[in-house]
């Protein structure tokens, strides 16, 4: 892991050459207000990843009064070890030197190297947090809290929470499905109005149209004629190269039909040269062969030459031990009292320990016992084993009986909860009730519209009346002054004989009259309404006569509470599956205990009887066994010893006083001699054949030596004649000759296939395929192929320059119809909207995809990365709340968390206390980089999170990050004292104490 050793401060805010030395693996720095924390933390981010720019919303922390900026970190790197890293002012981000201890000197891809490409923000949203956090958490109601601890939870900070609030007010600014406002929205109904205006103008602009839709031909068939004459040229191109590569097809034809004819279908890699290799070995081997065997029949004769006196020599030991052990005979006299005495004491030992194994052991039996350290260690393993499954079986007991006792208590809660239920058959006939007395209120509700709305209609035709009324003196009036008016002209016509003016004033007068006395035949339609209403009234009186008597809020009442009851029966039941899942853990926990013991007395069983021992009344511990087994063998290795040692000192004894005699009577053939003179002669004699001896031995390894590599050569002869014939097989020959043949085609046919490789890649690059080659190989003419493509593409161009002529034309005509019309502003209005809604389209499209893309990385983190960050967390919150709280669950859609309480209740992230909710938070925060450490295994720095904490829960804290800085460096930035109270005098820099330079 990354360790921070040591800072030292050039110049950074107010602190000038200030050094902190031995900072240690959790350490905290207390300081009062401006004692220069902040300046601290600032100082370590930056030297790391760059100064702030100054167009950044950081501070910069140039110092005022000093020209030096900057200032360097010593740090541990587990790959790299010791570096020291430097950064001053130079260009925005600082300049940097990296000196690692192995002399590696560095820059800014140096550091990232060190730093695992770690970036600034995300470093501070991991492995940097404060109380701002906290802050936040006070700060936020609702279902805002559940989405801030998710968002930490992703990313360490609450940008998550805040980009995505961001995105939703973009796109709500641009556009609103119902809203009129929003840009987009204004823009559609104003495209919507123009193209309305422009349909109209089309309609009256018919000929323009068709200009249009002639125009869109002409551009198509235009189009399609450059298509055709790209497509042309480009098979005029395509053939040309065939025909410039027509000789390499033609070559490689000829090259596959001779790969085809001389190919030897498998040669092996470099046989000729493997060939001649093996036959070589083979010569040398047969020439060491022949030399070995005029070495091993020269040895042979000189053996049968220097045989030794090997009686004489087999007696060498007795001889030697006679001459020399004769002044010992009184020695050996006491030393056979002692033994015989310290057998009769082992001899009980032995007895007394066959006693306590119940066994009968005795010096055949007991030396085919394995007593190795091996079995030892066996014998260890299982007696602890059997310790600890004992121990095991007592704590699975009582959690057996604990789960059985809350089993049990869950079921009687279920079983009370399950008789404060109604029976299916009272709530049916409840609901059937309630669904009555509900379509009652909703027929009263009915009557009463109805009643207002014939009450409105009565209204209304009083009102038609009043109008009908004055209408009809309005039209009487009209009536009377339009027939004096025709009476008039009829009398004028009369009078002055004048017939078609009488006609005309006769007929207006016949149709004022008929137009006066005309009836109405329709029924007004107010008078129907009124009827259709007044007909509903009594249809809704009656059905209201008719539904039941009761009182919907009591049934109401009753269904309720049986809703609550079956809610909490559900719930129970629930809890009692969970309850039975663990139930059945202990249960299986239990089985897997009784599979252990059973493997371990199999074991044990397997064990004593390889110690020829069995389970008797009593208990046997295997290592006690063991031990008094190892101790018996080695009184019977101890006794053996003793009574060879007996029966030597017997025998010398016995033999002492006529060895020399029988020695000499054998060997010199005079028993008469006098000891010493005997002695003497024994000496001599076996002194030369000692010699002749060793002559011997020396004459016999040589032979030996000769003999083995006699063999050895043999085999190598062996080896290298099989590894040929492998290879004469390999290659599907008889003999050499045939092998040599057919390493020369071989080597034709590999030149072949270079060339043809060779020649291949250039026909790739020259885009030709198998069927173009397979053609120019059966000899099509690609001349009047190409000679019929210029022709096509001649006739082309002229066509296209015709097209454009009529083109030109029907534009011209547009243009003047354009220029004499609003259906060309109207046209141009219209494109100039499709565009900008299109371009508002597309700004909104940005931010919608930005969203889109953002809800499916919150998808895919909590499928693949939040379960490993959300098991930590819920380790830390158990530790942090005393095992209050135990478990945190995503939200099934969105963001947000449910935590579960040790009695399996499941609350909402808003429905926690403020500090169980700052516990969740730091859980979360402390998981997300305990989860980095395996890849980025960096310090993690606290400013004052934890100043709201009570003591229990501080301390809970401190404990918590002790055990995290086994891994990661943690350093602690806090102004209250208090604190300090958990941290011993090495782990606390008060930075109100420094007084010098060095702290």
């Amino acid at each position: 892991m990354m360790k921070i050793i040591e800072l030292h401060i050039y110049g950074y805010g107010k602190l000038e050459d200030y050094v902190i030395g031995s900072v240690g693996q959790l350490q905290i720095f207390y300081g009062e207000n401006e004692a220069g924390k902040s300046t601290i933390m600032s100082f370590i981010h930056s030297i790391l990843f760059g100064f702030p720019a100054k167009q950044s919303a950081e501070i910069r922390y140039e110092p005022k009064n000093n020209p030096k900026y900057g200032g360097k970190i010593k740090a541990f790197f587990p790959d790299r070890g010791v570096a020291v890293i430097e950064r001053v002012k130079g260009k925005a981000a600082g300049d940097v030197t990296v000196s690692l201890e192995d002399g590696t000197i560095g820059g800014e891809e140096l550091l990232k190297d060190l730093l695992k490409r770690m970036d600034k923000t995300i470093f501070q949203a991991i492995y940097s947090f404060n109380v701002h956090g906290l802050q936040n958490i006070h700060a936020m109601k609702g279902e805002e809290l559940g989405r801030y601890l998710f968002s930490a939870g992703t990313l360490g900070t609450d940008k998550l929470i805040n980009t995505e609030s961001f995105l939703t007010k973009e796109m709500e600014q641009r556009f609103k499905p119902s809203g009129k406002r929003p840009l987009l929205n204004e823009k559609l109904n104003e495209l919507k109005e123009v193209q309305a205006s422009l349909k109209i103008a089309e309609q009256q602009n018919e000929k323009y149209s068709e200009l249009m839709s002639t125009k869109d031909g002409l551009a198509k068939k235009i189009a399609q004629l450059q298509n055709e004459i790209a497509m042309l040229e480009q098979k005029g191109i395509k053939l040309r190269e065939y025909k410039r590569n027509e000789k390499l097809v033609i070559e490689a034809a000829t090259i596959e039909s001779k790969i085809i004819e001389h190919d030897p279908s498998f040669f092996p890699e470099d046989g000729l040269n493997r060939l001649e290799k093996l036959d070589e070995q083979l010569k040398v081997i047969q020439a060491r062969l022949l030399r070995v065997k005029e070495k091993k029949e020269h040895l042979l004769n000189e053996l049968d030459k220097s045989r030794p006196n090997s009686e004489l020599l087999g007696m060498e030991t007795e001889i030697e031990a006679r001459i020399e052990n004769l002044p010992l005979y009184d020695q050996l006299k006491q030393e056979k009292r002692l033994l015989e005495s310290k057998l009769e004491e082992i001899t009980e030992e032995i007895s007394q320990l066959n006693d306590k194994l119940h066994a009968d052991f005795n010096e055949e039996n007991i030396h085919e016992i394995n007593t190795s350290i091996f079995i030892k260690e066996q014998a260890e393993n299982i007696q602890q084993t059997e310790q600890r499954l004992k121990d095991k079986k007592l704590e699975l007991e009582a959690d057996f009986e604990e789960e059985k006792k809350a089993l049990a208590e869950l079921e009687a809660r279920a079983e009370g909860a399950k008789s404060e239920l109604l029976d299916e058959g009272k709530r049916n006939q409840l609901v059937n009730e309630m669904d009555l007395l509900e379509n009652k209120e909703r027929i009263q509700s009915e009557l009463n519209y109805v009643a207002d709305q014939i009450e409105a209609s009565k209204s209304r035709e009083e009102s038609e009346k009043n109008r009908r009324k004055k209408q009809q003196k309005k039209e009487n009036n009209q009536l009377l002054l339009l027939g004096g008016i025709f009476l008039l002209v009829a009398l004028w016509g009369l009078t002055n004989d004048t017939w078609l003016l009488a006609g005309i004033g006769l007929a207006g007068l016949l149709f004022l009259l008929a137009a006066r006395y005309k009836p109405s035949d329709k029924m007004p339609v107010d008078d129907q309404i009124l009827s259709k209403l007044l007909e509903r009234e009594r249809a809704l009186k009656d059905a209201l006569n008719s539904q039941p008597e009761g009182s919907a809020f009591t049934i109401r009442n009753l269904l309720a509470r049986d809703e609550e009851a079956r809610l909490r029966h559900r719930e129970l039941l629930i809890k009692i599956e969970q309850q039975n899942d663990r139930f059945e853990k202990v249960v299986q926990q239990f089985e897997a205990w009784e599979a252990d013991m059973a493997a371990v007395k199999r074991k044990k069983a397997e064990l004593l009887k390889q110690f020829g021992l069995t389970e008797t009344a009593g208990t046997i511990k295997v290592m006690d066994a063991y031990q008094l087994i190892d101790t018996q063998k080695q009184y019977f290795r101890e006794r053996k010893r003793i009574k060879e040692s007996l029966k030597k000192v017997t025998e010398s004894l016995m033999e002492m006083e006529n060895s020399l005699k029988m020695l000499a009577e054998r060997f010199l053939h005079n028993s008469n001699f006098a000891p010493v003179e005997a002695a003497n002669l024994l000496k001599r004699t076996l002194r030369e054949a000692i010699d002749q001896k060793s002559r011997h031995h020396e004459l016999t390894v040589k032979l030996e030596e000769i003999e083995e590599e006699h063999s050895s050569l043999q085999k190598e002869e062996l080896v290298i004649s099989q590894e040929k014939k492998g290879l004469l097989a390999l290659a599907r020959t008889e003999d050499e000759d045939e092998f040599r043949q057919k390493a020369k085609d071989a080597a034709l046919v590999k030149n072949w296939r270079a060339r043809l490789e060779d020649i291949n890649y250039q026909l790739l690059a020259s885009g030709l395929t198998d069927e173009d080659r397979d053609k120019i190989v059966k000899g099509i003419s690609l001349e009047e192929q190409i000679e019929e493509i210029e022709l096509k593409i001649e006739q082309s161009k002229r066509e296209l320059t015709t097209q454009f002529d009529v083109i030109a034309d029907v534009k011209h005509k547009m243009k003047v119809l354009e220029e004499g019309g609003i259906y060309s502003e109207l046209l141009h209005k219209y494109k100039q909207l499709q565009h900008e809604f299109a371009e508002a389209a597309k700004d909104w499209a940005k931010f919608a995809v930005a969203k889109d893309l953002l809800s499916r990385t919150i998808d895919r983190y909590k499928d693949e990365r939040l379960p490993r960050m959300l098991a930590k967390a819920e380790n830390f919150l158990s530790i942090l709340t005393d095992g209050s709280y135990v478990k945190i669950i995503p939200q099934l859609s969105g963001s947000g968390f449910l935590i579960e309480r040790n009695d399996h209740m499941f609350f909402e992230a808003n429905e926690l206390s403020q500090a169980t909710a700052e516990q969740v938070y730091v859980s979360i925060r402390l998981a997300l980089a305990a989860g980095h450490f395996d890849r980025y295994p960096f310090p993690i720095i606290i400013d004052d999170s934890f100043v709201n904490f009570d003591h229990n829960r501080t301390a809970r804290i401190i404990k918590l990050l002790r055990e995290m800085s086994n891994n990661n460096q943690i350093l602690i930035f806090t102004c209250h004292r208090h604190l300090l109270d958990y941290f011993t005098e090495n782990e606390i820099i008060d930075l109100q104490e420094k007084s010098t330079n060095i702290v």
